[in-house]
């Protein structure tokens, strides 16, 4: 299991190659990296739900950008790019069309969680 895609999709939802590597093949540190993100993930969606809710360009940049991050050091590349998207629209102000790419955003990082959850079974 090197990589975990979606069907059709084109880039992995998530490269287990690439997360293994950049945490130095520890699997206590793997599976302690992705509890971390299953804990936080849902508590930034919600947040952006709320931000586009009250027009808060503001708080959705934030976090997206942090989600972004930590998809990245993930080696969760789509949930990276849906994230940066976001950003990039919440800080232009377009919040009809932020709506719309959290609405990406959402389903990428479900994927994301659920090969993330893939991976913790193998360990265990």
């Amino acid at each position: 299991m090197e990589t975990m895609r979606d069907a059709g999709a084109g880039r992995p939802v998530l490269d287990v190659a690439e997360l293994r590597d950049r945490l130095g093949n520890d699997d206590e540190l793997v599976a302690e990296i992705i509890g971390l993100y299953l804990d936080d993930y849902p508590l930034r969606l919600d947040a952006m739900h709320g931000a586009i809710r009250t027009r808060d360009s503001a708080r959705l940049c934030a976090e997206a950008h942090a989600l972004k991050g930590s998809a990245s050091s993930l080696a969760g590349g789509r949930v990276a790019d849906a994230a940066h998207a976001l950003e990039v629209t919440a800080r232009a102000g377009d919040i009809v069309l932020a709506g719309q790419r959290l609405a990406v955003l959402v389903s990428e990082a479900e994927q994301l969680a659920a090969a993330l959850r893939a991976v913790q079974a193998q360990q265990s």
